[in-house]
C-alpha cells in the first residue's frame, strides 16, 4: 500500500467494489485497494459476498489524505436514476 493512504471504504461484494472502482477511475482518484481478487482462483468458494464475509475477506479500499474526504462525499452520493422515489404509493 502507499504510505499516506487511510481506508476510505470496506465491502464484502465483488460487483459493488468494481463499480466503486469505476466511480473513483471516472473521477480521476487515486486508489489503492486490498482483498480484491477472485477467491475462486484461490479455493472451492465462490466469488459471492456471503463466501466473503463468511471467509472474513473484505475488499478494502485506500486512498490518499488528501483525496479522502472528496472520496467519502463521492461515495454517499447516489446518482442512480433506479433509487428515485416517483412510485405512486
Amino acid at each position: 500500500m502507499k504510505e499516506n493512504f487511510k481506508e476510505v471504504y470496506k465491502t464484502y461484494d465483488p460487483i459493488e467494489a468494481k463499480l466503486i472502482a469505476a466511480k473513483l477511475n471516472d473521477e480521476s482518484i487515486e486508489f489503492d485497494t486490498y482483498g480484491d481478487f477472485d477467491l475462486t482462483l484461490t479455493m472451492d468458494a465462490f466469488n459471492t459476498s456471503i463466501s466473503r464475509m463468511s471467509l472474513d475477506q473484505p475488499i478494502i479500499f485506500y486512498v490518499s489524505e488528501d483525496d479522502y474526504e472528496k472520496t467519502l462525499s463521492l461515495l454517499k452520493a447516489d446518482n442512480s436514476p433506479m433509487m428515485k422515489d416517483d412510485l405512486d404509493y
